[in-house]
Protein backbone atom coordinates (compact mmCIF):
# COMPACT_ATOMS: atom_id res chain seq x y z
CA UNK A 1 0.00 0.00 0.00
CA UNK A 2 2.80 2.34 0.71
CA UNK A 3 3.25 5.01 -2.21
CA UNK A 4 6.71 3.06 -3.30
CA UNK A 5 5.38 -0.02 -3.91
CA UNK A 6 5.38 -1.29 -7.50
CA UNK A 7 2.47 -3.99 -7.41
CA UNK A 8 -0.73 -2.80 -9.15
CA UNK A 9 -4.07 -2.93 -7.85
CA UNK A 10 -7.26 -2.60 -8.80
CA UNK A 11 -10.70 -2.07 -7.03
CA UNK A 12 -13.29 -4.03 -6.11
CA UNK A 13 -16.25 -1.71 -6.99
CA UNK A 14 -18.99 -4.12 -5.29
CA UNK A 15 -17.43 -3.08 -2.09
CA UNK A 16 -17.37 0.66 -2.84
CA UNK A 17 -21.01 1.52 -1.40
CA UNK A 18 -19.73 3.95 1.24
CA UNK A 19 -16.73 6.29 2.74
CA UNK A 20 -16.11 3.62 5.21
CA UNK A 21 -15.80 0.53 3.06
CA UNK A 22 -13.97 1.85 0.45
CA UNK A 23 -11.61 -0.78 -0.03
CA UNK A 24 -8.63 -1.63 -2.84
CA UNK A 25 -7.36 -5.12 -3.37
CA UNK A 26 -3.73 -6.69 -4.06
CA UNK A 27 -3.76 -8.54 -7.48
CA UNK A 28 0.12 -9.18 -6.79
CA UNK A 29 0.74 -12.82 -9.30
CA UNK A 30 1.29 -16.07 -6.73
CA UNK A 31 -1.41 -14.57 -3.99
CA UNK A 32 -4.22 -17.03 -4.10
CA UNK A 33 -6.44 -14.53 -1.60
CA UNK A 34 -6.80 -10.95 -2.48
CA UNK A 35 -6.34 -8.86 0.46
CA UNK A 36 -8.79 -5.73 1.74
CA UNK A 37 -7.83 -2.54 2.65
CA UNK A 38 -10.46 -0.19 4.07
CA UNK A 39 -9.78 3.21 4.08
CA UNK A 40 -9.77 5.20 7.46
CA UNK A 41 -9.72 8.59 5.96
CA UNK A 42 -8.47 11.13 3.18
CA UNK A 43 -5.72 13.13 4.49
CA UNK A 44 -5.02 15.46 1.64
CA UNK A 45 -5.40 15.60 -2.36
CA UNK A 46 -2.99 16.95 -4.88
CA UNK A 47 -3.37 18.11 -8.30
CA UNK A 48 -2.06 15.58 -11.35
CA UNK A 49 -2.68 16.72 -14.73
CA UNK A 50 -5.89 17.35 -15.25
CA UNK A 51 -7.17 15.05 -12.35
CA UNK A 52 -6.78 15.15 -8.71
CA UNK A 53 -4.43 12.43 -6.54
CA UNK A 54 -5.36 11.41 -3.03
CA UNK A 55 -3.33 10.87 0.28
CA UNK A 56 -5.12 8.21 1.89
CA UNK A 57 -4.86 6.74 5.51
CA UNK A 58 -5.92 2.85 5.62
CA UNK A 59 -7.45 1.52 8.39
CA UNK A 60 -5.71 -0.42 10.67
CA UNK A 61 -2.34 0.42 9.13
CA UNK A 62 0.27 2.62 10.67
CA UNK A 63 0.90 6.25 9.02
CA UNK A 64 4.25 5.26 6.90
CA UNK A 65 1.39 3.03 5.09
CA UNK A 66 -0.62 6.04 3.31
CA UNK A 67 0.01 6.44 -0.43
CA UNK A 68 -1.54 8.40 -3.20
CA UNK A 69 -4.25 6.76 -4.89
CA UNK A 70 -6.10 8.51 -8.34
CA UNK A 71 -9.47 9.27 -7.89
CA UNK A 72 -10.38 6.49 -10.44
CA UNK A 73 -9.52 4.27 -7.44
CA UNK A 74 -12.16 5.78 -5.07
CA UNK A 75 -15.94 5.97 -5.33
CA UNK A 76 -18.08 8.90 -5.19
CA UNK A 77 -18.78 9.05 -1.67
CA UNK A 78 -15.03 9.05 -0.55
CA UNK A 79 -14.43 11.68 -3.29
CA UNK A 80 -17.40 13.67 -1.82
CA UNK A 81 -16.60 13.24 1.74
CA UNK A 82 -12.62 14.89 1.33
CA UNK A 83 -14.90 18.56 0.40
CA UNK A 84 -17.56 17.64 3.00
CA UNK A 85 -16.22 15.87 5.68
CA UNK A 86 -18.21 13.93 8.14
CA UNK A 87 -17.59 15.16 11.90
CA UNK A 88 -14.72 13.68 13.64
CA UNK A 89 -14.99 11.52 15.98
CA UNK A 90 -14.93 13.41 19.58
CA UNK A 91 -11.21 12.21 20.58
CA UNK A 92 -9.61 13.74 17.19
CA UNK A 93 -11.73 16.84 17.23
CA UNK A 94 -10.93 18.08 21.11
CA UNK A 95 -7.48 17.79 20.73
CA UNK A 96 -7.22 19.76 16.99
CA UNK A 97 -9.02 22.26 19.39
CA UNK A 98 -6.20 22.24 22.12
CA UNK A 99 -3.55 22.30 19.22
CA UNK A 100 -5.50 25.12 17.58
CA UNK A 101 -5.91 27.23 20.90
CA UNK A 102 -1.82 26.90 22.23
CA UNK A 103 -0.71 27.40 18.72
CA UNK A 104 -2.87 31.08 18.69
CA UNK A 105 -2.67 32.20 22.02
CA UNK A 106 1.55 30.96 21.84
CA UNK A 107 1.16 33.44 18.89
CA UNK A 108 -0.72 36.20 20.70
CA UNK A 109 2.15 36.51 23.44
CA UNK A 110 5.31 35.67 21.25
CA UNK A 111 6.54 39.40 19.84
CA UNK A 112 7.74 37.49 16.74
CA UNK A 113 5.24 37.76 13.73
CA UNK A 114 6.92 34.80 12.06
CA UNK A 115 4.36 31.87 10.92
CA UNK A 116 2.48 29.33 13.22
CA UNK A 117 2.38 25.72 12.74
CA UNK A 118 -0.62 23.78 13.96
CA UNK A 119 -0.58 19.88 14.53
CA UNK A 120 -4.26 18.75 12.84
CA UNK A 121 -5.53 16.04 11.25
CA UNK A 122 -6.40 17.56 7.78
CA UNK A 123 -10.21 16.88 7.52
CA UNK A 124 -10.68 17.53 10.69
CA UNK A 125 -9.56 21.37 9.43
CA UNK A 126 -11.56 21.00 6.30
CA UNK A 127 -15.22 19.90 8.28
CA UNK A 128 -14.23 23.07 10.69
CA UNK A 129 -13.89 25.35 8.05
CA UNK A 130 -15.72 23.44 5.22
CA UNK A 131 -17.79 26.08 3.00
CA UNK A 132 -16.00 29.52 5.08
CA UNK A 133 -13.54 31.84 4.08
CA UNK A 134 -12.67 33.41 0.95
CA UNK A 135 -9.32 33.04 -1.49
CA UNK A 136 -6.58 35.05 -0.54
CA UNK A 137 -4.25 36.37 -3.06
CA UNK A 138 -1.37 34.09 -1.75
CA UNK A 139 -1.67 30.77 -3.48
CA UNK A 140 -3.26 27.78 -1.79
CA UNK A 141 -4.08 30.18 1.49
CA UNK A 142 -7.45 31.12 2.97
CA UNK A 143 -8.42 33.87 4.67
CA UNK A 144 -10.94 33.42 7.57
CA UNK A 145 -12.86 36.09 9.91
CA UNK A 146 -13.56 34.98 13.70
CA UNK A 147 -17.31 34.06 12.53
CA UNK A 148 -16.00 31.63 10.31
CA UNK A 149 -14.71 29.18 13.30
CA UNK A 150 -18.04 28.76 14.94
CA UNK A 151 -17.89 25.13 13.93
CA UNK A 152 -15.41 24.99 16.30
CA UNK A 153 -17.13 23.64 19.70
CA UNK A 154 -14.94 24.42 22.38
CA UNK A 155 -12.58 26.88 22.02
CA UNK A 156 -12.95 29.13 24.41
CA UNK A 157 -14.50 32.76 23.87
CA UNK A 158 -11.33 34.33 24.59
CA UNK A 159 -9.50 31.94 21.82
CA UNK A 160 -8.66 35.26 19.56
CA UNK A 161 -7.34 37.60 22.02
CA UNK A 162 -5.16 38.32 25.69
CA UNK A 163 -5.87 40.51 28.46
CA UNK A 164 -4.15 41.43 31.09
CA UNK A 165 -5.65 42.59 34.75
CA UNK A 166 -5.99 46.41 33.27
CA UNK A 167 -8.34 44.57 31.17
CA UNK A 168 -5.54 45.44 28.16
CA UNK A 169 -3.71 43.07 25.88
CA UNK A 170 -3.87 41.69 21.97
CA UNK A 171 -5.76 40.75 19.60
CA UNK A 172 -5.89 38.74 16.05
CA UNK A 173 -6.39 41.61 13.83
CA UNK A 174 -9.06 39.93 11.25
CA UNK A 175 -8.31 37.83 8.61
CA UNK A 176 -6.28 35.24 9.58
CA UNK A 177 -4.37 33.71 7.03
CA UNK A 178 -4.42 29.55 6.62
CA UNK A 179 -3.06 26.80 4.40
CA UNK A 180 -3.38 23.25 5.09
CA UNK A 181 0.06 21.39 4.67
CA UNK A 182 1.10 18.31 4.38
CA UNK A 183 4.78 17.05 4.62
CA UNK A 184 7.38 13.86 5.18
CA UNK A 185 9.17 12.86 8.05
CA UNK A 186 13.18 13.40 7.02
CA UNK A 187 15.41 10.96 5.37
CA UNK A 188 16.96 8.10 7.85
CA UNK A 189 18.01 4.63 7.80
CA UNK A 190 17.54 1.70 9.82
CA UNK A 191 18.69 -1.94 10.46
CA UNK A 192 17.01 -4.59 8.37
CA UNK A 193 17.65 -8.13 9.02
CA UNK A 194 21.63 -6.77 9.50
CA UNK A 195 21.28 -4.42 6.48
CA UNK A 196 20.83 -0.72 6.33
CA UNK A 197 17.76 0.56 4.70
CA UNK A 198 15.54 3.26 4.50
CA UNK A 199 12.79 4.03 6.87
CA UNK A 200 9.96 4.43 5.85
CA UNK A 201 8.66 7.95 5.51
CA UNK A 202 5.18 9.40 7.65
CA UNK A 203 3.05 11.91 6.63
CA UNK A 204 3.43 15.06 9.03
CA UNK A 205 -0.36 17.00 8.64
CA UNK A 206 -0.23 21.01 9.68
CA UNK A 207 -2.43 24.10 9.14
CA UNK A 208 0.45 27.35 8.91
CA UNK A 209 -1.19 30.10 10.16
CA UNK A 210 -0.05 33.81 9.37
CA UNK A 211 -2.21 36.89 10.83
CA UNK A 212 -1.65 40.51 12.22
CA UNK A 213 -1.92 41.66 15.81
CA UNK A 214 -3.78 44.79 17.21
CA UNK A 215 -3.60 46.46 20.71
CA UNK A 216 -6.95 46.02 22.49
CA UNK A 217 -9.04 46.36 25.82
CA UNK A 218 -11.88 45.52 27.46
CA UNK A 219 -14.26 47.44 25.76
CA UNK A 220 -13.00 47.01 22.40
CA UNK A 221 -11.96 43.09 21.45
Amino acid sequence: MAASRKRTRSVDYSQLNSFSSAVLYDTAPKRRKSKFYAVERIIERRRRSQDYEYLIKWQGWPFHSCSWEPSENLNLTLLRSYDQPSRPDKTRFEQSCRNFLHAIQSGLKSKSTAIIYVDMDLDVWRYITCNQGRKSNHKGHILFEREDFRRFEGLPDDWCFILNQHGEGVSIDFPLKAKPLVSWTALSYIVKSGKLVMAPKMPIKKVVLSFAKRACNMDNI
